[in-house]
Formats: structure tokens, sequence, C-alpha cells
């Protein structure tokens, strides 16, 4: 993950929270890709090349899903800075890690859901970008796919976006 200012009043302390916990976000994006593509794959009842990989998925290169988790980190962000103050000011301090973890985790969980409900590829793309990491030319795809879709899901994050 990378830390930085994205907005005026970001928050570079919930940011490096963020960051400490950013292998276990990780997790939490891959495993909801993985359960959306096997309950994909049980209703049309097709096994793929990429349904045998994902069985056997130990681990994965983390820069295939940064960019993902990065958009989805500022938005909380961004979410609670703007919408609930609930890191504003004084208020910023008044939290714990542990208590920010909690709620980034609660905000990345509705947000996956809410993204893979509308973005029905979503988990198919995922899983490609984490088990075909570049050079491969289908994970570099899939990454640009979800680059794009990121565009789409965050306009109001469009002008940080490279």
């Amino acid at each position: 993950m990378i830390v930085g200012t994205e907005f005026q009043g970001d928050s570079i302390r919930i940011g490096m929270i963020q960051h400490d916990c950013y292998g276990e976000a990780l997790r939490i994006i891959i495993d909801f890709a993985i359960d959306k593509h096997r309950h994909a794959e049980r209703v049309v009842d097709v096994r793929t090349e990429l349904s045998d990989l994902r069985d056997e998925l130990n681990s994965f290169d983390h820069r295939t899903l940064q960019w993902l988790h990065d958009r989805m980190a500022v938005a909380f962000r961004m979410d609670y800075y703007l919408n609930a103050d609930l890191f504003a000011h004084a208020a910023q301090n008044s939290h714990t890690p542990a208590e920010i973890n909690n709620l980034w985790f609660d905000f990345l969980r509705r947000e996956l859901e809410r993204v893979f409900a509308e973005y029905l590829q979503l988990p198919r793309l995922i899983l490609t970008a984490a088990l075909y990491p570049n050079p491969d030319k289908k994970g570099i795809a899939a990454e640009d796919e979800i680059y794009d879709l990121t565009r789409q899901l965050y306009p109001d994050l469009k002008r940080f976006q490279l």
C-alpha cells in the first residue's frame, strides 16, 4: 500500500493503520472474489482453468491488487472524513488503531458486496490478476480492467488517479 494524502484533510495516521493491515485487507478482497467465483461456478455448472488455479491458490503478488485496495482505502478515509466527521480534528485521535481496523474492514466488506453486485465480472478479474501476475498478458489485461473499473467506481477520486 502506498500511503499519502489524497484529498484535503486526508489522514496519514489512518493511512498508516491501513498500511499495517494491508495483507489482511488483501486477503478479504481475495476471499470475497473466491466466494463469488465459486458461487458463479455452481450456478452455471462450469469449471475453468481459473477455477483450478483458484483452488490451489496459496499466495499471490500483492501488487496485482494494490491499486484496487488503495482506491478503496482512500474511499474509506474520504467517506468517513466527509460524511461522518468520524476522524475530523479532535475525533481523529479518539479511535484506537484496532477500532479503526474494525471500521476499515467493515467498510471494505460492505464496499465489496456493493461493487461485486454492480460489476459481476470483478471477482473473475481479481482472480485473474492474482493468478496470472505480470508479465502474463491475461493478468495485465485484468489489472487494466480493474483500473478502469475503479475510475467508474470512485469518480470523486478521479483527479487522484494516474
